[in-house]
């Protein structure tokens, strides 16, 4: 064995594997980190979204070659198989461009529930991101409905996570290939949907219609209201690429600031004291926007430290199913006569370069301002511009600026930073961004005072 090999099994011994062996991360902290394991299925999809890198770079992500469904569910019987015989049982994720308009999916999501059966491993989350466009065909929604069932049967869940970014920006954003416009019936279909399997929204807040965000959110509000569903089941992820403009931007700034106003003022509704908002807000993970006042286990903020991310066209582990380029793959699993025999490494000082990366010394971010406040930026968006996983796009730069300066502005203005202080460790990095920096990013020098 050659000195790379062995030290690529010494990392994965210690971590992932290691994490999975009997489901050591349900008891050992030491291990929650390295608990999931992300299956990318394919790149194919039913939209054409503008913002979509599988629409723009499916053929280097996931060659057509390797994506076969008969070579995906051959790997995947392969793969589960080692996994078993080494009592390694991860917490599984399916990713594709659009799983559940596609056959294979079926079959995939059916594999991988039986196989947790067999092994009796429950209480497990099997996550599932869909742009919810199976429920136009009453075929895919039944599959859908009989394979969610099937896991609750089984002490498993199958979470949907939809991807829909609403009435007003979803047909612009993300129009359907063939030219299907969503209408009222088929959001009624979607919410009901939602509601009878506690199915949350993560829609993407992009910079393309960004002026018509504030509408959005309040129509999904009507619509969680109508269906009975939580006000609280959205999550909001700003599009993390080049193209955001400085008018874009200030419109992003205002609707951040409507957002904080509009969750603190239900939040006082809802009968919650002013001084008790922020664990309310820690609590309830709302909306995904107050993450500055908390701090993560990680060096780097997505999912490319926590979850092995496997290509299952070639069983090739990627940083990340929107960073699966030939050059920068982890690994890969070595196999003979249909048995998986050790790993292969592929670009280890990439792996383990990223595995222990701290975003906060990125180039640039290590004399940031905000770089203890700020969500970071999209890997493969950094790459898709700049060609470097590490240095982060300066629009982008600008998007952080003011959703963390939106955030403290309206928090500042409610009164209500004073006591987001009794609940994060963060206070004196806000202080000194708002000694030193708050004014200058306004436009307004010399307002500042102690809050």
């Amino acid at each position: 064995m050659d000195q790379n090999t062995a030290l690529l099994e010494n990392v994965l011994d210690r971590t992932f594997f290691a994490a999975w062996k009997n489901q050591r991360y349900k008891s050992d902290n030491l291990y929650t980190n390295y608990r999931a394991l992300e299956l990318q299925i394919n790149a194919n999809c039913n939209l054409a979204c503008k913002y979509c890198y599988y629409d723009k770079y499916k053929k280097d992500l996931y060659p057509a070659d390797i994506a076969k469904p008969s070579l995906v569910l051959h790997n995947l019987h392969i793969l589960l198989d080692w996994l078993e015989y080494n009592n390694l049982f991860p917490e599984i994720e399916l990713f594709s461009g659009e799983p559940l308009v596609q056959p294979v999916s079926f079959e995939i999501i059916d594999l991988v529930l039986e196989w947790y059966i067999k092994n009796n491993i429950s209480d497990i989350n099997i996550g599932l991101p869909t742009n919810s466009t199976f429920i136009l065909n009453e075929d895919y929604l039944q599959l859908t409905e009989e394979l969610i069932d099937k896991a609750v049967k089984n002490n498993l869940r199958l979470v949907l996570s939809i991807s829909d970014d609403g009435k007003y920006c979803s047909n612009e954003n993300r129009p359907f290939k063939d030219g299907t416009q969503r209408d009222e019936e088929f959001y009624d279909k979607l919410f009901k949907l939602a509601k009878k399997h506690c199915c949350a929204f993560h829609p993407m807040v992009y910079s393309n219609g960004i002026r018509l965000w504030k509408d959005n959110f309040l129509w999904f509000q009507e619509q969680f209201k109508k269906y009975d569903i939580p006000w609280q089941s959205l999550y909001l992820l700003e599009v993390r690429n080049v193209e955001w403009t400085v008018t874009q931007i200030k419109e992003f700034y205002k609707f951040i600031r409507f957002v904080v106003n509009w969750s603190c003022d239900m939040l006082l509704k809802c009968g919650v004291e002013k001084k008790n908002i922020p664990r309310s807000v820690f609590e309830m993970k709302l909306f995904n926007l107050f993450n500055m006042f908390s701090r993560m286990n990680r060096g780097v903020g997505c999912s490319i430290q926590s979850t092995m991310q496997l290509r299952l066209g070639d069983l090739t582990a990627t940083l990340c199913h929107r960073n699966a380029y030939d050059a920068y793959n982890l690994f890969k699993f070595k196999i003979v006569n249909d048995k998986i025999i050790g790993v292969e490494p592929l670009n280890l000082g990439m792996m383990i370069s990223m595995y222990s990366a701290d975003a906060n010394n990125f180039p640039f971010c290590e004399t940031c301002s905000i770089k203890n406040l700020c969500n970071k930026q999209c890997l493969g968006s950094m790459f898709e511009v700049n060609k470097n996983q590490f240095i982060p796009i300066p629009t982008v730069c600008v998007l952080e600026h003011a959703k963390t300066s939106a955030i403290l502005d309206e928090l500042i203005e409610l009164g209500l930073l004073s006591y987001f202080y009794d609940f994060t460790t963060k206070k004196d990095d806000i202080k000194i961004y708002l000694k030193y920096f708050w004014g200058i990013i306004n436009g307004i020098k010399g307002s500042y005072k102690e809050y």
